[in-house]
């Protein structure tokens, strides 16, 4: 007669033979705040050049009105923004999206709104800035939106070479005729990026042949209840129902 406390592995074993395995996600997600981050806002009206750090709670982000006769009534402000990538997200890591998201204090009707962003290594200063809108890896141009937080999804090419080159970075314009948004920058609703990607592990490769499968599972299910530290996913010394759920997690994955 079969125990019960094999009974519950033995039946999920039986299942996931007749209906396949339930598809259990093993996404994670990591958020990564800027290590640098200023204006270009040097009050020469439509086109400023000169960038400046700035660890200021919030940026005041202001389109350009400028009268033919009256002259500059209200001056551009363009922010910009570097991260250090560098081990984000671990080695076997396969990304599956990665996005800029930024915050408003409340909800902001953003017009006319331009987003770079570049791979490059550089630290952000003027020169460079005019680099990155002259030449950015990455585009968004003359968007608009009405809310208090939004989006922007970040290309795979470029995500990886910025994973490779440890550094990304990103300049934004919002508005237009002296309109415009404040921004949060700092904080837990400053500026950030979050990538998501999901795990590439061996761990449940009991039999070594490249894949988590059955025979795998049946050889957790004939130590369940034992003490055994190959076999235990969980790191408790203990097989129980937790790494028969982790092996379920892991089930039908690829060493390769």
């Amino acid at each position: 007669m079969i125990s019960s406390i094999r009974a519950i592995p033995l039946i999920l074993v039986l299942l996931i033979v007749l209906f396949g395995c339930p598809g259990m996600s093993r996404a994670e997600t990591t958020v990564v705040y800027p290590v640098q981050s200023g204006l270009i806002a040097d009050g020469s009206c439509c086109s400023p050049y000169a960038y400046a750090n700035s660890s200021s709670p919030t940026f005041a982000m202001t389109g350009c009105f400028n009268d033919f006769h009256y002259g500059c009534f209200q001056w551009r402000e363009r922010a910009a923004w570097r991260w250090n990538l560098d081990q984000a997200v671990p080695e076997n890591a396969v990304v599956t999206s990665a996005h800029v998201h930024w915050n408003h204090p409340s909800a902001c009707q953003a017009l006319n709104v331009y987003v770079w962003i570049d791979a490059g290594s550089q630290i952000l200063s003027s020169v460079y800035c005019n680099q990155i809108r002259n030449n950015p890896d990455q585009q968004f141009s003359q968007q608009s939106y009405n809310g208090s937080s939004v989006t922007w999804s970040i290309d795979e090419s470029v995500l990886d070479d910025a994973l490779n080159g440890g550094y990304l970075s990103v300049m934004n314009q919002i508005g237009y005729d002296g309109q415009g948004c404040v921004l949060q920058n700092t904080g837990n609703e400053g500026i950030r990026i979050v990538i998501e990607y999901e795990l590439e592990s061996c761990e449940g490769d009991f039999n070594g042949n490249g894949a988590i499968d059955v025979d795998d599972l049946l050889v957790l299910v004939s130590n369940y209840g034992l003490l055994s530290e190959q076999y235990d996913l969980d790191g408790n010394g203990f097989i129980n129902v937790n790494d028969v759920l982790l092996m379920l997690d892991y089930f039908g994955s690829s060493c390769e």
